[in-house]
């Protein structure tokens, strides 16, 4: 059960407490039974009901702080619970290696460690109350006892008949709920396609026909599941409320049949099982939430175990076996980044196909700017991954002035690079600026044309809400407050005025070389490919290294 695994291993560490409560929550519903059926019997004395008053009285008044107190220690150590494994997903997302990450996607992170945590946050504190019920239950049972031990029999005969039919209807409900859940992803993921192509939809009436269809289909099945999982629910909760009234009746019926039992005993007896109705009710009703959770929970474990653990170390080649690892500190004074004979593997859809970038030899000397060509789709974005330790090197090593990176120096190599990906986000906060006390960030803003519509204040951006284009001159921005040697850019220039275009290759490249910064560059613009010192061609998977013109003198640059 996942459920219980999250459980135990969080939520109910030392719950001991809360179990208590419950245990003392249903002892004082038994003393409420008890101080009722007490009073039937001596209705003819006076100060005996008002004893028993008193004694209901207290009872409800203790029952009513119990049950609360119990309520809000389960909600606050739920919602503790709660951050630690929302927290716990999120670092193992940024610990996993990019691969595994990206195979789980951004989507299913978030709707797990957003709306499917919070059902089970939901279902503890209804998991404690169903606690508490059974207590209430078994110590009923315990009070029937006293009264009957032929009415115990009868009631558990009757509950242990209606239960092999219940738990039948709950594995049917179980499997409609994985179905729900199924149904619900695949229509999350057409509504947002359509509101994610809400322009090309207004602009293609074919294309919004097909998608709104298609999310009409999926909205149908998810309505035919949810039909069938409240129609076994109806059945589920009928033979509970059957159960609990046969049980009621063989008290009434049964009882006197069997046993010479007075007409009291029986009364007293059927109002203890009428006590039982309340919290069976409870249990019955709490179980959809409980499988909801256990849906979330199966979903929540699935996504752990696909991110896995931390980066796995590089392979490297037999020669390099004997080469020196390099130390666990940082690269700071580093002079040559390289992949020796580094490969990686694109595994293909169904494990049919693949696509593999290597072995790849590259070098990159300290403050050269480097531009990486080539078609779409030859390999680029993987090598870039390689060289930055993003994906391992399946065969193969990357190393710093010739010592192998490993698992133990990874982390510090990765902090060689401050990087702008074509696909980038970019936030308000500046979450990896250094210091920005001493106007480097105007400076930046100034050099990017953008101090007339951004300003930094508290380590911010005081705005995003910029054209595609402005966004990437932000994002920039932000990596170059990051102060770090290398800077890799991915097709930066893609969503840039042909001005603007123009500035970056032939005024911010040469200042940021200028300052000693080492960039790597993606880029499809073959005019300004004379702007790097190094240009590597990359075809199917392979590159080789182009020569490049010298960067023309700022003097002799068109006006």
């Amino acid at each position: 059960m996942d459920l219980w695994r999250i459980l135990r291993r969080d939520a109910l560490r030392n719950m001991q407490p809360l179990m208590l409560l419950a245990v003392l929550a249903a002892a004082l519903n038994l003393a409420l039974l008890t101080s009722l059926n007490s009073a039937l019997v001596i209705m003819d004395d006076p100060e005996g009901l008002q004893r028993l008053l008193f004694i209901f009285l207290l009872s409800a008044f203790s029952w009513r702080f119990a049950q609360g107190w119990m309520m809000s220690a389960a909600s606050k150590r739920m919602q503790a619970a709660l951050a630690v494994l929302r927290v716990d997903l999120l670092r193992r997302a940024v610990a996993a290696d990019l691969p595994d990450a990206m195979a789980v996607g951004s989507t299913r992170l978030a709707q797990v460690a957003g709306p499917e945590l919070q059902l089970l946050a939901q279902a503890v504190p209804t998991l404690v109350i169903s606690f508490q019920s059974v207590a209430a239950i078994v110590l009923c049972l315990l009070y029937l006892a006293t009264l009957s031990n032929a009415a115990v029999l009868i009631v558990l005969g009757f509950l242990t008949v209606g239960g092999v039919l219940i738990a039948r209807s709950v594995l049917r409900l179980e499997r409609l709920s994985e179905t729900i859940h199924e149904a619900e992803g695949a229509l999350s993921e057409r509504s947002d396609h359509i509101l994610q192509t809400l322009r090309e939809c207004k602009l293609n009436r074919r294309r919004a026909a097909n998608a709104l269809s298609d999310a009409t289909a999926c909205a149908e099945a998810l309505r035919t599941e949810r039909h069938r999982f409240g129609a076994e629910y109806s059945h589920y909760f009928t033979l509970s409320e059957l159960t609990y009234y046969a049980a009621l009746a063989g008290i009434i019926f049964l009882l006197p049949a069997v046993t010479s039992t007075d007409i009291a005993t029986v009364v007293l007896a059927g109002h203890a099982a009428a006590f039982i109705a309340y919290p069976v009710i409870t249990i019955v009703a709490s179980y959809p939430s409980y499988i909801s959770a256990e849906t979330a929970a199966r979903s929540y474990l699935a996504v752990e175990a696909e991110l896995k653990a931390p980066p796995r170390p590089a392979t490297p080649r037999p020669a390099q076996r004997r080469a020196k690892d390099a130390p666990p500190t940082g690269f700071a004074d580093f002079a040559t980044l390289a992949l020796d004979g580094a490969s990686y593997r694109h595994p293909g859809r169904d494990g049919t196909g693949s696509f593999t970038v290597g072995p790849i030899d590259l070098s990159v000397q300290r403050g050269d700017v480097v531009f990486v060509t080539g078609h779409n789709g030859a390999g680029k974005s993987t090598l870039i991954h390689l060289l930055l330790g993003l994906y391992p090197a399946q065969r193969g090593s990357l190393t710093v002035d010739g010592a192998v990176v490993t698992a133990d120096t990874l982390r510090s190599y990765r902090d060689l690079f401050s990087v702008v990906f074509s696909d980038n986000h970019v936030t308000r906060q500046l979450y990896g600026a250094v210091s920005l006390e001493d106007g480097f960030a105007d400076e930046l803003l100034d050099l990017l044309e953008m101090s007339d519509k951004v300003a930094v204040e508290d380590r911010a951006f005081t705005t995003v809400d910029l054209s595609q284009g402005q966004k990437k001159r932000l994002a920039l921005a932000a990596a170059l407050l990051e102060r770090k040697p290398v800077l890799v850019l991915d097709e930066w220039a893609a969503d840039q005025s042909p001005y603007f275009r123009r500035k970056f290759y032939r005024e911010i490249i040469p200042w940021m070389k200028a300052r000693g910064i080492t960039v790597i560059a993606v880029t499809h613009d073959d005019a300004y490919f004379d702007a790097a010192d190094v240009q590597i061609q990359v075809e199917q998977g392979g590159i080789r290294r182009l020569d490049t013109p010298a960067l023309p003198a700022p003097d002799l640059l068109p006006a």
